[in-house]
């Protein structure tokens, strides 16, 4: 049986898994559940609307709107060389403050494979609601 340790490790390897889009990785939401309940959880960043954030959000995320993450983006500078974990409804919003943050310099972002709405369908935890 693996140890909590060798467990942590093996999850942070599979966070860089997956596919690479012009440096954004890609997490499986049942991974980052693992982190979440681990508090091994990378920065995770919800770029839905206010509104959505407190109908129920991941625990540990912090909202910024993807419509003012050009805008905020200083918020996010101690996080700048470090993971990023970016999710939104379906993926739309997500992409775009994803680019938006790489052309600010941020170089760790990772994209929630099926984003707040794979979360909901495999009902896993929310917070806020």
């Amino acid at each position: 049986m693996m140890n909590l340790k060798c467990l942590s490790k093996l999850l942070i390897l599979l966070l860089f898994s997956g596919f690479s889009h012009a440096n954004i990785q890609q997490i499986e939401p049942q991974v980052l559940l693992k982190l979440t309940q681990n508090q091994q959880a990378p920065f995770i960043l919800d770029v839905r609307s206010q509104e959505e954030f407190q109908q129920g959000h991941i625990k540990g995320a912090i909202n910024i709107p993807y419509d003012q993450i050009a805008n905020n983006s200083a918020l996010l500078t101690d996080y700048k060389n470090k993971p990023i974990v970016v999710y939104c409804r379906s993926g739309r919003r997500a992409s775009v403050a994803e680019h938006i943050l790489l052309e600010k310099g941020f170089m760790q972002l990772v994209d929630l494979k099926g984003h707040i709405n794979l979360w909901q369908q495999r009902k896993y935890p929310l917070v806020g609601y």
